[in-house]
């Protein structure tokens, strides 16, 4: 069917109107999508942010290579323990190495306090698979306290997903 010249001013106008309606429509969808946070409580939106925040660290994950991955889960492990975070980073722990070395987060917190630098800087010095576990050499240092103030440490990690692991840690 061909259109003669007077006919096609409607037809561009009847397609470009389709297109602004497909367009709204499409704009209303993925704004009904996103959370809208004007009707949450303070809970709601800091469960809705720590979603986000967990969802983002994710994918974050999933462009990393493996060594890439557990250095991080080790960084956030000593994370915690520099912002005094003992409870997340017991948590972190292998619950099997929790009941042989800190039984309660008490043990652990003074563990933490007394054996482990307040500021760390990590040195990887060697990485192994060894089937589900991943072992990681640092060499840990006080950057605040100068020379002399290294440690040899070895981080078993057993990833079980992205962002859901498990560490155990040589004991000093």
């Amino acid at each position: 069917m061909k259109i003669k010249g007077e006919n096609k001013i409607p037809v561009i106008i009847a397609i470009g109107v389709i297109i602004v309606i497909v367009l709204v429509v499409k704009d209303f969808k993925d704004r009904d999508q996103s959370t809208n946070y004007s009707n949450l409580t303070s809970e709601e939106i800091t469960a809705a942010v720590n979603n986000e925040i967990e969802t983002m660290e994710i994918n974050t994950l999933s462009t990393m290579d493996e060594r890439d991955r557990i250095e991080h889960y080790v960084s956030s492990f000593a994370d915690a323990i520099e912002e005094e975070d003992y409870e997340k980073a017991y948590s972190m722990l292998y619950d099997d190495f929790k009941k042989n070395y800190f039984p309660n987060l008490s043990s652990f917190e003074e563990y933490a306090k007394n054996k482990l630098p307040k500021v760390v800087s990590f040195e990887h010095t060697n990485f192994e698979r060894n089937g589900d576990y991943y072992i990681l050499w640092i060499t840990m240092s006080d950057p605040l306290s100068g020379k002399g103030s290294e440690r040899k440490m070895n981080f078993v990690v057993k990833e079980n997903d992205l962002n859901d692991f498990v560490i155990s840690f040589s004991v000093i």
